[in-house]
């Protein structure tokens, strides 16, 4: 077993992180700009670009559910919001069973064969809990926990007969769906590669290979896991400071690329060969589109689901800003949304268009959708 860590060990490992940058907050307003490069081709369409929810409360996480009808937020005041896209309006409001508890994640459970009760999504909160909820009738069907350790993020294989969940505790938890038990703890046993050794704030299914997951956090590692061996691959990634939802992997390449949003003034945004853990390419931030001297350090980025999965967003603090890249214009920055007056936390692509959304700081929900011009 690994030796525990003292709180003089923790408190070691907590001061070599980097410290934000601070910057003066402004009053909370939905209001943003917009600027983009000037040989793309892409333009926000205005008439499908919009904001919901209001202040109050920060947003964590957000989903589109599969059929992009619905999306849903896990707030830092112990609901989640769930919002009808087409109606531009709140549909349903679930409350956390320990009232003020934050919802640090939510996650839209598959659809699959052996399931038949649809609309249900999964929650992690600061208390360690891990909680199946049904959006329609709002009722808590489960609830799992191991201890009172911060749920940081939380994925379903392809077919969600499992579910990985990671945190403060650099312990992930593999479960079985339908028995509700966790099957696998990664990170336990002293290995070589060893385990994470910091708090873990993503980890993600491969697409394709169900016993391959990917995870990373606080101590600059991506690590590669093979389920079956309960440890790491040999070949790691150096470098990334994982620090929300920055993990994803590019389908269209048979699921070997890897993007890595870090919370970092620099190299912030990355691709790497999943198969060799070598870099791929280093975004430049701000090419082609410069707002202002102060870096972006990021929270989450994502490949998008159509385009071939050629677009990639990205957003986080410092700079409170999205900016979304081509990979077929050397992936330079196309379109930047700025002066936000709070942090980005976190990003998701629609799945059947060119959708995405986007939430932080300011409580606010807003979502835009990409065409291309001549």
């Amino acid at each position: 077993m690994r030796k525990p860590k003292t709180n003089k060990d923790q408190q070691n490992i907590e001061e070599q992180q980097p410290q934000h940058v601070i910057k003066e907050e402004k009053p909370i307003s939905d209001k943003y700009s917009v600027k983009y490069n000037s040989k793309t081709q892409l333009r926000l369409d205005e008439k499908d670009s919009f904001v919901l929810g209001e202040p109050g409360t920060k947003i964590y996480s957000v989903k589109w559910d599969a059929d992009d009808k619905y999306i849903a937020c896990a707030c830092e005041n112990g609901t989640v919001r769930i919002f009808n896209i087409k109606k531009r309006q709140l549909s349903y409001l679930i409350n956390s069973l320990l009232p003020g508890t934050p919802f640090s994640y939510v996650k839209w459970r598959p659809q699959a064969q052996q399931f038949k009760t649809r609309n249900i999504f999964v929650t992690g909160n600061t208390k360690g809990e891990v909680q199946h909820w049904h959006m329609t009738s709002g009722k808590c069907l489960g609830t799992m926990k191991e201890d009172n350790s911060d749920i940081y993020c939380i994925d379903y294989n392809q077919d969600a007969t499992k579910l990985a969940v990671c945190g403060l505790n650099p312990i992930i938890r593999i479960h079985d769906e339908e028995k509700r038990v966790v099957d696998v703890r990664l990170g336990v046993e002293q290995t070589q590669p060893p385990g994470h050794n910091n708090r873990v704030y993503c980890v993600k299914f491969h697409p394709q290979n169900p016993n391959m997951l990917i995870s990373g956090g606080w101590d600059y590692r991506v690590l590669i896991w093979d389920i079956r061996q309960k440890k790491p691959e040999a070949n790691q990634i150096y470098g990334p400071l994982i620090c929300g939802d920055g993990i994803d992997m590019r389908e269209s390449f048979d699921g070997q690329q890897l993007l890595t949003a870090s919370w970092t003034q620099e190299k912030q945004l990355q691709t790497w060969d999943l198969r060799t853990c070598k870099l791929i390419c280093n975004f430049d931030w701000n090419s082609q589109i410069k707002v202002s001297n102060q870096p972006c350090q990021l929270y989450s980025g994502q490949f998008s689901r159509i385009f071939d999965n050629q677009l990639t967003l990205a957003g986080g603090s410092g700079e409170n800003e999205v900016r979304i890249f081509d990979s077929q214009d050397f992936d330079n920055a196309q379109i930047c949304i700025h002066d936000l007056c709070r942090e980005v936390n976190t990003v998701d692509w629609a799945h059947k268009d060119s959708r995405f959304a986007f939430s932080g700081g300011d409580g606010y929900l807003r979502i835009f959708e990409i065409q291309q011009i001549n």
